[in-house]
């Protein structure tokens, strides 16, 4: 039985944002293991797929680096979209600091987050082509100061997450927005590809930091209901990927390694086992999975140009 993170007084339920779609609101690697097997339950992968799995896992940070300003739209969607990744990542290794075994590196992933978040977000600024993108991003700009300020808050309590997790659907929401605007002023089929396979780094985060959120006691409904509904986005987007003629034979590539992460991110989250182990299996398969979809969405954005 899952022993809990946190054992303070229970909290009250609090909202779970759904995940933007369309023009409203818009719309696996190998997980750690033991002789016995990974904690969802599957086989056991042994040193060789660790390694492998840490390997990954770091290039999801190493690949995150900011530049100086926007150079193209195509730059600029890729930003805008990484923002609403951000958003989700930032709360996930927040959540995940009550994870003895992966405190220092979720540390080290909201530090990171936050820096580039800001990076970024005076870059969009800066470029903002139109009076309705700069507002959108300086909306963004003051709800995203109100979220970190919560993520300062510490230890992690489940008071503290249903404040943190509407608060993080805000900022979500905002920098959806943002990237919507910024893909309709290109006609290009590209823009919308640049977009879709942004969000699907920001679903890799959503899913993780659910799974984190309801083991810290967030409404179990809410929770399994918006990880349904980001789960079928994911696989939808992917069959929308795969097969646009803009996908290159070396995009082709990396999506078939994203779905061979999203097996593994995908058991771990609909696994039977909870509890500490369970959870960092989770958030070391989303930094997988998000490695390689960084790379499939600068891919696309280099298309735009």
């Amino acid at each position: 039985m899952f022993r809990p993170l946190v054992q303070p007084r229970p909290a009250e339920r609090g909202r779970v944002w759904p995940v933007p779609r369309g023009d409203e609101a818009v719309c696996g690697i190998e997980p750690l293991t033991t002789s016995e097997g990974p904690a969802w339950g599957g086989p056991a992968l042994g040193p060789k797929f660790l390694r492998r799995t840490l390997l990954l896992a770091g290039l999801a940070t190493a690949s995150l680096p900011a530049m100086a300003r926007i150079r193209d739209l195509g730059e600029a969607i890729n930003k805008a979209g990484a923002q609403r990744m951000l958003s989700q990542r930032m709360t996930k290794a927040w959540l995940a600091l009550a994870l003895p075994d992966i405190e220092g590196r979720a540390h080290k992933i909201l530090e990171a987050s936050q820096q580039r978040f800001d990076s970024q977000l005076a870059e969009l600024r800066a470029f903002a082509p139109t009076a309705e993108i700069a507002s959108t991003y300086e909306q963004l700009g003051q709800r995203a100061a109100v979220l970190k300020g919560r993520l300062d808050e510490l230890p992690v309590t489940p008071a503290r997450v249903n404040a943190v997790i509407p608060l993080a659907g805000e900022v979500l929401k905002l920098a959806h927005q943002g990237t919507g605007l910024l893909e309709k002023r290109s006609e290009a089929a590209s823009a919308k590809l640049i977009n879709l396979a942004g969000r699907q780094r920001m679903l890799s985060q959503r899913l993780a930091m659910l799974y984190l959120a309801e083991e810290h006691g967030v409404d179990r409904a809410l929770i399994r209901t918006e990880m349904g509904v980001a789960r079928n986005d994911f696989r939808a987007a992917m069959r929308v990927l795969q097969s646009a003629p803009e996908t290159s034979a070396e995009i082709h590539q990396n999506l078939q390694l994203a779905a061979s992460q999203w097996i593994f991110l995908d058991a771990a989250l609909g696994g039977t086992s909870h509890g500490q182990r369970a959870a960092a299996e989770a958030f070391l398969a989303s930094e997988n999975l998000l490695a390689v979809m960084e790379t499939v969405t600068g891919q696309y954005a280099r298309l735009l140009g």
